[in-house]
């Protein structure tokens, strides 16, 4: 299936990948907007159609390769779908229309879903969160999600955050860069005054982005947007850096702490011992430590393991099973013990280092669904954790 970017006239018909129309048009904006409307055809990439195959495709291309499942009235079924790229930051619209189950491995981005009408179930992590217009959800990367319980009524706003970015602006927050994933408590409660930032500049986005000269048709002030749009999500939705932006007992990093945070990044692979980074950062052992756990909460070494797993889990997700293996991979970041590693992995992201290569390759070969067939119930099965 192809989606062609709109400017928000001329609006017709596409051919989809199973030889169907799908209709390309102006997403119906009753209860959507925020709290306000959106006033006028926005530019983007807009798609409607009935074919829940051509609908997986769809949500595929925008989000994340899923399974699909039409629970409620088959004939009601019709997603409306519209996405806008900005730097940093895409905006999407969905509507299905009746009750759907959708499944999904780790998305590649940071997803804040709001409902503008009606409401759905997401989980994530263990947790679950019904999404209204009242309590929005914040989906991680790197965990499964699904959606279910969706109201016939329900339309939804997505803002879409790239990881690199959102954790480069945690980064000029706090001062040094983060040493582990970033991860978001699953349930944001709107009507809490630090929300209240974050929710009017996507009301910003939102107004700006449907018009012709808006602020986001300028990459440099789309940007700043976006960038404002970020920082609103850190300072207002508690996380696992929140103490450290907001805690009494924050302090300025010092010069020597933040290189060493950088030589991490930099040799993490090639970095043994403690010696060995305090020789690369000019400090002893003990000033090293001390500085350590006094600006960073943890000891260097920490640090270190951490950063390693966190980019050893990075590449998994990334690598071909063919042409590369899990211990290969642990090895090359420093990982030298595959069991303990495995333990240490399975800990932290709920799966073994060789299921995620495993699922990595399953993602990259069934992006797109084959003609007339949608993902099997093998390949999600490791997924499909909400209740029945």
């Amino acid at each position: 299936m192809t989606l062609t970017p709109s400017d928000g006239a001329g609006f017709g018909t596409r051919r989809g990948a199973h030889g169907k129309e799908c209709e390309v048009t102006e997403p119906d904006r009753r209860g959507h907007g925020l709290r306000a409307d959106v006033d006028g055809p926005p530019a983007g990439t807009l798609l409607r159609t009935s074919d829940v195959d051509e609908a997986s495709a769809a949500i595929s291309t925008a989000y994340a390769p899923n399974k699909l499942h039409v629970v409620g009235r088959p004939s009601r079924f019709e997603l409306r779908l519209w996405t806008n790229d900005m730097p940093g930051v895409d905006f999407g619209y969905v509507e299905l229309g009746t009750d759907v189950r959708l499944y999904a491995p780790p998305p590649r981005y940071y997803i804040v879903v709001l409902a503008g009408s009606g409401h759905v179930r997401i989980g994530q992590r263990g947790d679950t969160v019904l999404a209204t217009r009242d309590r929005a959800v914040v989906v991680s990367p790197d965990e499964a999600v699904y959606f279910e319980d969706w109201s016939p009524d329900c339309q939804l706003v997505t803002a879409r955050f790239e990881p690199a970015a959102l954790e480069n602006m945690l980064a000029s927050l706090l001062g040094r860069a983060p040493t582990t994933p970033l991860r978001f408590d699953i349930g944001l409660n709107l009507a809490e005054p630090r929300a209240g930032s974050f929710l009017r500049t996507i009301q910003l986005l939102q107004s700006e982005s449907t018009r012709p000269d808006g602020m986001t048709s300028d990459p440099v002030m789309a940007g700043s947007l976006a960038g404002l749009a970020m920082t609103g999500l850190l300072r207002g939705q508690p996380h696992n850096y929140s103490d450290k932006l907001f805690g009494p007992e924050r302090r300025v990093t010092p010069a020597s702490i933040r290189n060493a945070l950088e030589l991490i990044e930099e040799k993490a692979a090639d970095i043994v011992t403690v010696a060995d980074l305090a020789a690369a950062a000019g400090l002893s052992v003990r000033a090293l430590e001390d500085g350590f756990r006094r600006h960073v909460g943890k000891s260097p070494m920490r640090c270190l393991r951490e950063f390693r797993l966190a980019q050893t889990h990075t590449e998994l997700m990334a690598a071909q099973p063919d042409s590369t293996t899990a211990s290969a991979i642990a090895r090359r970041w420093g990982f030298h013990h595959y069991g303990r590693f495995a333990a240490t992995y399975a800990s932290r992201y709920g799966s073994s280092p060789a299921e995620t290569l495993r699922r990595a390759g399953r993602n990259a070969a069934n992006a797109f669904p084959p003609k007339g067939r949608g993902f099997t119930d093998e390949q999600f099965a490791t997924d499909e954790s909400s209740p029945r």
